[in-house]
């Protein structure tokens, strides 16, 4: 009887050892990335950010973000709330590799690990994990976190794009 127990303890240790692996794995994006300072607007009047008027349009505000590799403020196409995010361009499957910086592809639907570089715009790939462009979620290659994603809050036509709820 008294090995029974102690059988039955030694399943039941087992059973919470594995669980606790599993929760580790399920780190979310914000504790995997450093925590850094995100805080500036944009105005969507100014010509610099005119396509951020339109669905599928973009920007990279180049001095914020992990490592100052940016952030992509997105226009999703849908309205109220959503319509606009915020993304870091630090790829989480290698974010202390130099060449980790996530650029929207050419067709806008999506993100990718890898730079358009030089005349013509040729990508060049660095992990090449592919993200959805509307939530950062991860759907192609070794990436197995989703972006860090900012908090963007839309003040009449500005947007307040920053890494605290406000």
């Amino acid at each position: 009887m008294k090995k029974a127990i102690q059988f039955g303890l030694l399943i039941c240790m087992a059973m919470s050892f594995s669980t606790c692996k599993k929760a580790a794995k399920n780190v979310t994006n914000q504790e995997f990335f450093p925590s850094v300072l995100v805080d500036f607007y944009i105005n969507l009047d100014l010509p610099l950010y005119a396509d951020l008027n339109f669905p599928n349009g973009y920007v990279y505000e180049r001095t914020y973000g992990y490592k100052s590799r940016g952030v992509i403020v997105y226009n999703t196409g849908y309205t109220g709330p959503d319509q606009y995010v915020a993304f870091d361009r630090s790829c989480p499957y290698n974010v202390d590799s130099s060449c980790s910086v996530v650029s929207v592809d050419s067709s806008t639907l999506f993100y990718r690990c890898g730079q358009y570089t030089g005349v013509g715009g040729r990508f060049v790939p660095c992990c090449n994990s592919k993200f959805v462009a509307s939530n950062g979620g991860q759907m192609e290659g070794p990436a197995n976190r989703p972006l860090r994603q900012y908090y963007v809050s839309i003040l009449g036509r500005q947007l307040h794009i920053t890494n605290t709820l406000q």
